[in-house]
């Protein structure tokens, strides 16, 4: 174990740049974790902790955490109270971090189950919503959630906080082209539908999610593009008071992913 102190140390400016930079973090193929519930969750999940770093302000409040981390990291670090202040990216810090190594989230058709629910998002901007929608997804036992490129890096820290450890425990699959990934989920035997509030949407109260399925969510602001929605089997709203203009797409997800796990629930 090696002690640190100076925010200048080459080990804490990597774990800074990891944290800070998408770019660094695909290029790199490491990600940063913060606190001891997630950092638990990731080690218990067989997450590869390839260096964790803790003060002693965290071993006090967290012993049992600190020693788990020490085991089945590959380098340990103590670093300073004041140092962990100054990096942690959580309003307190519990000075607890592991720097992991990126999971296998590419889309391939193998990993789909043809009774499977699912969730895909194209196109979504904000961070937490993306967390939240992984949340949901964990708690209403979807098979997988399928994201496009441009959607929140799955990494940073704000979308794992966000998730509330739902991250570890839900495949969540990559694709650089959605149209050509509805496609398979066709071709597999999954339906594939577009949330989207067009005159011919059914709504999901009755459209059978019950078997295997797929909805797709878009953009917060502008929905799902023609094109995306032209490539599903069909089209679904979720039913409004007249007054209402639209949900935010966490809580649109969530809604259908609770549809999706209540008709699973017969």
């Amino acid at each position: 174990m090696q002690i640190l102190s100076s925010a200048q140390n080459p080990q804490i400016k990597e774990l800074v740049r990891l944290q800070t930079s998408r770019r660094e973090r695909r290029e790199r193929g490491l990600f940063v974790l913060e606190g001891a519930r997630i950092s638990m969750e990731a080690a218990d999940s067989g997450v590869v902790i390839e260096k964790f770093f803790f003060s002693p302000k965290g071993a006090q409040r967290y012993p049992q955490v600190v020693a788990h981390l020490t085991e089945v990291a590959g380098e340990i670090y103590q670093i300073s109270d004041q140092l962990a202040q100054k990096i942690g990216d959580s309003v307190n810090p519990q000075g607890i971090f592991c720097l992991c190594r990126c999971l296998d989230n590419l889309f391939t058709a193998d990993k789909i189950k043809g009774d499977g629910h699912y969730l895909a998002v194209y196109g979504l901007q904000d961070p937490g919503n993306l967390g939240t929608i992984i949340r949901s997804c964990d708690a209403f036992g979807a098979d997988g959630l399928i994201l496009s490129e441009d959607c929140p890096d799955l990494y940073s820290p704000k979308v794992l906080r966000g998730s509330m450890g739902g991250f570890f425990r839900l495949p969540v699959y990559l694709t650089a082209d959605m149209g050509r990934t509805v496609g398979i989920l066709r071709e597999g035997g999954i339906p594939v539908y577009a949330a989207a509030l067009s005159p011919d949407s059914s709504s999901v109260l009755q459209t059978d999610l019950s078997g295997g399925a797929c909805v797709m969510i878009g953009n917060e602001g502008s929905g799902l593009p023609q094109e995306m929605i032209d490539c599903c089997s069909g089209s679904l709203i979720i039913p409004m008071t007249p007054q209402a203009e639209s949900l935010n797409a966490a809580v649109a997800a969530s809604v259908i992913l609770w549809e999706m796990f209540r008709g699973g629930q017969h």
